[in-house]
């Protein structure tokens, strides 16, 4: 066979196995259908249908944001009505402005309503202290952020904020008068609700748990002499709504639910709505305890408790205070039991929010919680001793 003959039976046989192997390809290929666009769907979320739920549940709760259409109880008002005003006047103090200044120049170029006027002064060592804290919080709050840590890493940073603010020594008292703080942190993540105390839907009890608590300090020496004779007299009575062998035995008056950075607020409300509900009912079952023990004792009428309006003080409940923290940014809610039983959450406030962003926001921050925890030593605490521990404490005889 000659080349010539060669290359073209060559060339024949490559064509014909290329088009027996085109044609095997084609024939076995895979047929692909698109899925149809309505047969696609997302799963539902299962903290929206807690929400819901919750709504219908014995008692209900409901999360809802500030509106003139919620009807918010007095001492909700009042609260609320106190923490606006002094927040959005001036809460920084003025000789902090060049160093926020130099860390944030882009935010503090004009004058801002954030800052005291230059009549308030204080000591050299509060400002250094004060500034050390905000930027120890910031540091750690930064590192957070930027490396992306878990909600451990946040607990400790959110520690931090709250020790921080209710831990302050105000510049104008006297040291040799000093007395621990009223409050302090407790971390309830890991403890149980008492179940009796949740919102139940259908036989479905909502045992959902905070991570922080502000607890009344069994080292305050009003806290102990209001404590110490309930104590001696019920060991086993739980003065709050959890189960732990220590927070059992002392009131709590907030709440706090943290979240990483990008987690789900839906759920830190839902949290801390049901802790706040436990904390209320159980504060309304110790109120009716305190005024029936206190009535048989004295040997008076047994009278019902009165609600808003129709006594002094009436019987409303003051409210829990709490916030959700996810990764920066924290929310203000304030959550009340209503005569019905019902629970409302109603926040965050954008006036009231903050958060750890930035060395001001950090400044606002502790100035808000320092007013809360002011709002509990002057409102919250005379109440609650007034209302409920003074009848709990009562010894039988004794007037």
């Amino acid at each position: 066979m000659d080349r010539d003959s060669e290359t073209a039976s060559n060339t024949s046989a490559s064509s014909s196995r290329t088009t027996t192997t085109s044609s095997i390809s084609l024939r076995n290929r895979p047929i692909l259908n698109p899925t149809p666009p309505s047969t696609r769907h997302r799963s539902p979320s299962p903290t929206r249908k807690v929400l819901s739920q919750l709504r219908y549940a014995t008692p209900s709760l409901r999360v809802c944001q500030p509106d003139v259409r919620v009807v918010e109880p007095s001492m909700v008002r009042e609260l609320i009505g106190m923490l606006v005003k002094e927040l959005t006047g001036g809460v920084i103090p003025m000789d902090l402005k060049p160093r926020l200044q130099r860390v944030e120049p882009n935010q503090f170029s004009l004058p801002s309503p954030l800052f005291e006027t230059h009549t308030i002064q204080y000591s050299t060592t509060y400002l250094s202290n004060l500034w050390r804290t905000t930027v120890n919080i910031y540091n750690d709050a930064r590192a957070c952020n930027d490396d992306f840590k878990d909600e451990n890493a946040w607990m400790t940073v959110v520690t931090s904020v709250l020790k921080s603010a209710i831990e302050y020594i105000d510049p104008d008292s006297d040291l040799d008068d000093y007395e621990p703080p009223m409050l302090n942190v407790q971390s309830v993540q890991t403890q149980a609700i008492s179940s009796s105390l949740l919102p139940t839907h259908t036989s479905t009890s909502f045992a959902k748990k905070a991570d922080l608590a502000l607890a009344f300090s069994l080292s305050h020496p009003e806290v102990f002499h209001a404590l110490e004779p309930i104590h001696t007299q019920y060991p086993d009575l739980c003065l709050s709504q959890m189960e732990d062998a220590y927070t059992m035995r002392v009131p709590l008056v907030a709440g706090v639910e943290v979240k990483e950075r990008g987690g789900s607020y839906n759920e830190a409300t839902v949290q801390l709505g049901v802790w706040c509900a436990a904390g209320l009912e159980k504060l309304r079952r110790l109120r009716e305890e305190g005024h029936d023990k206190r009535t048989r004792e004295r040997g008076e009428a047994d009278e019902p408790l009165r609600w808003e309006g129709e006594a002094e003080g009436g019987g409303e409940l003051p409210p829990f205070v709490g916030w959700t923290v996810v990764g920066h940014e924290w929310k203000l809610h304030v959550v009340w039991k209503d005569r019905s039983g019902n629970v409302t959450v109603l926040g965050p406030w954008r006036l009231l929010n903050a958060g750890t962003g930035s060395h001001a926001e950090i400044l606002v921050l502790l100035a808000l919680i320092r007013r809360v925890e002011r709002w509990v030593r002057g409102v919250y605490w005379p109440w609650l001793r007034g209302n409920v521990l003074d009848g709990l404490g009562e010894r039988e005889g004794v007037e």
